[in-house]
């Protein structure tokens, strides 16, 4: 019987440069750790010294990512019945703000690679565009973006898209390629599905961004993330698909209530795009060296040392005193903490998460329960987010309507009824 992909031993074998394949030395910048993490324990943060494209090695390979995100996608927003945010909606229409000038007309053939449950095509869909169709490889993002939003949505990995026969006029990658191990075969099989004079649009977190952005201490370097671009190691990676920049954008984006992410997006055309490529796209050994992405990896991890410092005091308090503690969160920031602080040796009753693939699994030994399940419980709950933070407080007081008391682990302090939320 297959193993749940948690319990799975990945092969931690070294991972060529994701951008310039080479093999040759890298330098490790973090050891990033988790407590049974859904994806391995853990992963280094490299830059190649070929290249200086940065990227996570030490991962699982890409057919365990393909079946992680078609079992356990967290992108089906299950506990909002599918549904993205108001957050979410309003980075979908900068995006389609950015690509809008370089599509041909309203019947231009969209198809959006990872679309999770269609929020960006319900926004292209609304300006107007007619033919709009997503991929993604969970079958309940498919489900839930035909029944929201009225959208075709056919499920599969991106490697299976090689074997389509259709042509777009623009093919989108947003939140995708941060995803993806073999990532150069991706891209070229994302440029093959180009009609003439198609676009290529791409949109994944900034690294050279990262130090600005409000968030937990490392979570870019989450469970789900294996490489790290820059406006240079994205540019590069395109020409390997023969593509180049007709214009990038580097922008921060509010993910959610006071957090924000930073993003590096761009359209790519081939030389006969038609669309200001110019003279095309040089061979990728030509592209300039990535010098940025190093630097900025090294201040985002000194800022994340000096922000987990203070977390790091209270989980010792909450050590010593040994009160009965309930962990809402059961991701990136939970599983790395447990890993890498002495949060395990509180006294934790049991985890709680909004992810259905989660409840009644464990973790560190505790059960995970649905929210569903606090009701007369008498433990102090400890939120252990920083993206969903205040949607977590407003609903343990609103929506559950607990009484019990509440710490927000990430801003270090005491919550009582209804405050701060």
């Amino acid at each position: 019987m297959d193993l749940p992909l948690h319990k799975k031993q990945f092969s931690a074998a070294v991972r060529p440069c994701p951008v310039c394949a080479s093999t040759a030395e890298r330098e490790v910048l973090y050891r990033q750790c988790f407590t049974a993490g859904p994806l391995g324990d853990g992963y280094a943060v490299a830059v190649c010294a070929a290249c200086g494209a940065a990227f996570a090695d030490g991962i699982p390979g890409q057919a365990e990512l393909d079946a992680y995100y078609a079992e356990r996608s967290k992108y089906t927003y299950a506990h909002a019945d599918g549904a993205e945010s108001p957050f979410d909606f309003k980075r979908f229409e900068a995006i389609a703000d950015q690509l809008e000038p370089h599509l041909p007309s309203k019947a231009a053939r969209i198809l959006d690679i990872g679309c999770a449950t269609g929020g960006l095509l319900a926004v292209l869909k609304g300006r107007g565009y007619t033919h709009v169709v997503g991929s993604d490889p969970s079958p309940a993002c498919a489900d839930a973006a035909r029944r929201l939003h009225g959208i075709e949505v056919r499920t599969a990995t991106l490697a299976e898209h090689a074997e389509w026969t259709e042509r777009f006029d623009a093919v989108l990658l947003v939140g995708v390629l941060e995803h993806v191990r073999e990532v150069r075969a991706a891209v070229g099989i994302a440029a093959g599905l180009l009609r003439p004079g198609g676009v290529l649009y791409g949109a994944q977190p900034d690294v050279e961004g990262f130090a600005a952005c409000v968030n937990a201490p490392y979570q870019q370097f989450s469970t789900e993330h294996v490489n790290f671009f820059s406006t240079a190691s994205l540019t590069r990676l395109l020409a390997t698909a023969e593509l180049a920049p007709v214009a990038t954008w580097r922008w921060l984006v509010e993910w959610r209530e006071g957090v924000t992410d930073s993003v590096v997006s761009g359209v790519f055309a081939r030389s006969d795009a038609g669309v200001g490529a110019g003279a095309g796209a040089p061979a990728a050994s030509a592209c300039p060296r990535d010098v940025v992405s190093r630097g900025a990896l090294l201040d985002y991890v000194a800022q994340s040392a000096a922000g987990e410092a203070a977390t790091r005091q209270l989980i010792e308090e909450l050590v010593r005193t040994q009160e009965p503690l309930l962990v809402w969160g059961a991701g990136t920031l939970t599983r790395h903490l447990l890993a890498t602080t002495p949060l395990g040796r509180a006294n934790l009753v049991a985890f709680v998460d909004n992810s259905p693939h989660l409840h009644g699994t464990e973790l560190a030994g505790r059960r995970i329960l649905a929210a569903t399940e606090l009701g007369g419980r008498p433990e102090r709950i400890l939120i252990c987010s920083v993206v969903f933070a205040r949607e977590i407080g407003r609903m343990i007081r609103s929506e559950l309507r607990l009484p019990n008391p509440v710490i927000m682990l990430t801003e270090l302090k005491n919550v009582a009824a209804g405050e701060g939320f």
